[in-house]
């Protein structure tokens, strides 16, 4: 795949495109990161909060000024409207050392879906990180969610993310010099409409696996992610599939796989190394319905080889709280090339679970109307 917007400068340009050729990508263009560089003059001086919030202003991209509708920040203990004026400190080791969690949340119908199991997701990956959290964490983090969703003032069409990052206060490997404790973000930002009928083709991508360590935690690192899913793209897939050296089925970039086999079973694989997935458990959860209707013989959480992978009647996506059909993974057509049944009805499924009254909280909009 191509990236884009590498610094000018030689030896910093010169060793990012060295990085990304090993990586097995393509440098598509380089961006000027300003013309005063290249007119040998000074760059300007910002000294006060007006002069900032000016020039973030002017300097904002448009699609994010219309599409990025609330911040909360720890550091300031405040929620933010202006995208302009959204920021983490430089100083932050989530920013600086990638030492950080995150999670999300769906919402619909003004009604937030999972946050409760999601919260619970980034405590347990906030411990593999080292991250201290206390008892009445889980709380505080719901209700600052909560209220940012308020504050962006949408009841749909809107998706949530929220960080936790060690903290912020010097620019140091280890977080000893941390001042404060943890600190704790979160973006409320529009989402975008889906074609859940149509088949997306998918394939199998030779980036390496994260350990299992980092595989079990929702870190921030998503370099290998992103990397993933360029791989993929470059070769006319998705999300791409992460394989292990036998030959098994993982997980990709940002979703888990499920098949449905010949003999009527719906297979996904364990959690050992990659992320426990919500929209997994949660399917594994309702699926068992499936079998009871007689759409399916079995549900189980197991090994899959892709050998099974391309022999499927169906394959899908699972996460996100998403179920997306694959049509092909490479060259190999899965089952007619359509979304099968037992896809569809795990998405009706999902959608009937964003309103069950145990897995929903309201967003108190009153608090900022």
């Amino acid at each position: 795949s191509e990236v884009a917007h590498c610094s000018p400068r030689p030896f910093c340009c010169l060793a990012m495109m060295l990085l990304l050729r090993r990586a097995g990508l393509r440098v598509r263009s380089v961006r000027k990161f300003s013309s005063a560089l290249d007119e040998k003059t000074p760059l300007p001086l910002i000294g006060n909060i007006e002069d900032y919030g000016r020039l973030a202003k002017e300097k904002t991209p448009m699609e994010v000024q219309n599409s990025v509708l609330a911040m909360y920040s720890s550091p300031l203990g405040a929620i933010i409207t202006d995208p302009a004026l959204m920021s983490v400190p430089v100083d932050d080791h989530g920013f600086h050392r990638g030492h950080a969690v995150f999670d999300t949340c769906n919402v619909l119908d003004g009604h937030a879906y999972g946050l409760e199991m999601h919260i619970n997701r980034l405590l347990s990956s906030a411990k593999l990180a080292h991250i201290p959290v206390t008892d009445s964490s889980s709380k505080e983090l719901e209700d600052i969610i909560l209220a940012t969703l308020a504050a962006a003032g949408r009841e749909n069409g809107v998706f949530c993310r929220y960080w936790m990052t060690v903290g912020r206060g010097d620019f140091h490997v280890s977080p000893k010099g941390c001042i404060g404790g943890h600190s704790f973000y979160v973006v409320v930002h529009e989402t975008w409409a889906r074609d859940e009928e149509k088949a997306v083709k998918e394939a199998v991508v030779s980036t390496p696996l994260k350990p299992k360590l980092l595989a079990n935690m929702k870190s921030n690192n998503y370099m290998i992610n992103a990397l993933t899913a360029m791989e993929a793209e470059e070769k006319g897939g998705n999300l791409g599939f992460q394989v292990d050296a036998e030959g098994y089925l993982q997980e990709a970039s940002i979703s888990c796989v499920g098949i449905v086999e010949e003999d009527g079973c719906m297979r996904t694989p364990p959690f050992d190394n990659i992320l426990a997935s919500t929209t997994v458990k949660r399917s594994l959860a309702m699926g068992e319905r499936l079998v009871e209707e007689g759409v399916l013989k079995g549900i189980e959480q197991t090994r899959v080889h892709m050998d099974q992978v391309y022999k499927a009647k169906e394959v899908f996506l699972l996460g996100g709280h998403h179920v997306v059909p694959v049509g092909c993974v490479g060259d190999v057509v899965i089952g007619d090339g359509s979304r099968g049944p037992v896809c569809k009805r795990l998405q009706e499924m999902q959608h009937s679970d964003m309103k069950n009254p145990d897995m929903i909280h309201r967003i108190p909009f009153e608090l900022y109307n």
